[in-house]
């Protein structure tokens, strides 16, 4: 799951700005942890951000494989691979101060990608085309990031048709690790072309827009921004200001 998904949830009901404040604030608030205990209440507070929005369950499994690589590659640089003293787990020693590093950058990548898979799952682009448009943001600004925010489920809607298509033909998919690879050529081929063949498509429209023109443009249906919303906005900033003067000041104590 990475792509805007329909819902009810207090997130989807949210003001775009509010749901990506959380988000951000996921992600700022990660790099000012140092503790591993600290990053993984980080990473609690991230799954029950997912819970909020009815997503958690496709979050934390998106999440997972999108984060296994990298603590595959943390566990083999620091636990295997770290300083002195180290621990007994078996018949393996590990590095004590190199698995607390590695529950560190594991967590951070944790907390972020769940934080920014729930927000994608939970801010439609079009309320947030229409709350950046009653803000007065300039319309190519405001398309090119709901553009960004739906090019993963256009890219995955294109290849599943593209795969149909290609199999109609005949395409075999199965048999020995080379002809898999070379099934890869009538799929990505068609996929890329047509990426590009809508680049242009949407330069036309945007132009037709009148996109350049620099003129204010009227929301159709802007999404309510409730005084609760935008307190709680200024909270999470000042909270994570508050948890980068805390590890800076216990840096320099």
């Amino acid at each position: 799951m990475i792509g805007y998904v329909e819902g009810t949830s207090p997130l989807h009901r949210a003001h775009p700005y509010t749901t990506l404040a959380a988000a951000a604030a996921l992600l700022m608030g990660a790099f000012a942890m140092t503790r591993p205990l600290e990053v993984w209440l980080l990473v609690a507070a991230a799954l029950g951000y997912a819970a909020v929005g009815g997503v958690l369950r496709a979050s934390a499994r998106t999440a997972v494989l999108l984060s296994l690589p990298i603590w595959v590659v943390l566990f083999v640089l620091h636990g295997l691979l770290g300083a002195e003293p180290r621990v007994l787990a078996g018949p393996v020693a590990l590095s004590a101060p190199g698995l607390a590093r590695a529950l560190v950058l594991g967590g951070r990548v944790t907390a972020i990608v769940v934080g920014f898979l729930t927000a994608l799952a939970a801010t439609s682009p079009h309320r947030l085309v229409e709350a950046m448009t009653a803000d007065g943001a300039p319309f190519g600004r405001a398309f090119l990031l709901a553009s960004t925010l739906t090019v993963l489920p256009r890219m995955r809607e294109r290849a599943a048709q593209i795969l149909e298509a290609q199999q109609c033909r005949g395409l075999r998919l199965g048999g020995s690790p080379f002809a898999r690879l070379r099934a890869l050529a009538p799929l990505a081929l068609p996929l890329v072309l047509g990426a590009l063949a809508e680049v242009d498509e949407q330069v036309l429209a945007l132009d037709a827009r009148g996109a350049a023109s620099g003129a204010r443009r009227t929301a159709l249906d802007p999404p309510d921004d409730s005084a609760a919303q935008r307190v709680l906005r200024w909270t999470l900033l000042a909270l994570v200001l508050a948890a980068y003067g805390w590890k800076f000041w216990r840096m320099r104590g």
